[in-house]
C-alpha cells in the first residue's frame, strides 16, 4: 500500500513539474513575441546600406557564382552550411560569411594590420553578444575593421568600442531570412 502511494506521489510531482516547465516555456515565447522592438528608422542604423545581391544557396563554398559587389559581402549566393556566433582565429570563407548574415548575425572582421591588442578588444566586444556576433580575421580586407550585417557595411580604421557596440546592437537581428519588426534594407532605387 505504501509503495502505491509513493508511486502516485512521484507521478503527481513529475506531472506537475512537466506542466510548470511547459507553461514557463509558453510564457517565455509570448514575452518574446511582445518584447520585440520596432525597427529603427534608416537614418539611425549605423553603417552604409548595400544593394541586395540575392539570397540563394550554392552547392558548396567554392562553387562558381557572380562576384560579390562589396568587401566583405553583405548578401548574395551563400553556402547551405553556417558557422555559429563566436570568436574564430581563421578567416571565414565569404560564402559562409553571407549565410551568417542571413541568420541575423553581425560579423566583426579585421585586416592584417590590426594589432593583437585591438584584436583582443574586438573579441571582448564580440563576447558581450554571444548570440549575435562572429569575430574573425579577413585578410582580403587589407587594413582596418569591417562590420557587416545583412545589406549593411561599416568600415573602421581602428577599434572604436562605441561604434562597434552601436553597430551590433542596432544591426543584429534586423534581418533573419526576412526583414524583422518593420526593418527595411534602407536602400533607395
Amino acid at each position: 500500500m505504501r509503495r502505491r502511494w509513493l508511486g502516485l506521489l512521484v507521478g503527481i510531482i513529475v506531472t506537475s513539474l512537466s506542466v510548470l516547465t511547459m507553461s514557463g516555456l509558453a510564457v517565455g515565447v509570448l514575452v518574446g513575441q511582445f518584447t520585440d522592438r520596432a525597427a529603427l528608422p534608416c537614418d539611425q542604423v549605423p553603417g552604409t546600406p548595400q544593394p541586395f545581391e540575392g539570397d540563394r544557396h550554392i552547392a558548396y563554398e567554392s562553387a562558381p557564382h557572380d562576384p560579390y559587389r562589396s568587401k566583405p559581402p553583405t548578401s548574395g549566393p551563400h553556402s547551405p552550411r553556417v558557422v555559429i556566433p563566436g570568436i574564430y582565429r581563421d578567416p571565414i570563407v565569404e560564402e559562409l560569411q553571407v549565410h551568417v548574415l542571413e541568420h541575423g548575425h553581425v560579423l566583426l572582421q579585421y585586416g592584417s594590420d590590426v594589432s593583437a591588442s585591438d584584436v583582443e578588444r574586438l573579441e571582448r566586444l564580440g563576447r558581450k553578444h554571444p548570440r549575435d556576433v562572429v569575430v574573425a580575421p579577413y585578410p582580403a580586407l587589407g587594413r582596418g575593421i569591417a562590420m557587416t550585417g545583412w545589406q549593411r557595411l561599416q568600415r573602421l580604421d581602428a577599434v572604436d568600442d562605441q561604434a562597434v557596440e552601436q553597430f551590433v546592437t542596432k544591426v543584429a537581428g534586423r534581418y533573419d531570412h526576412q526583414w524583422r519588426n518593420g526593418a527595411t534594407p534602407c536602400t533607395h532605387p
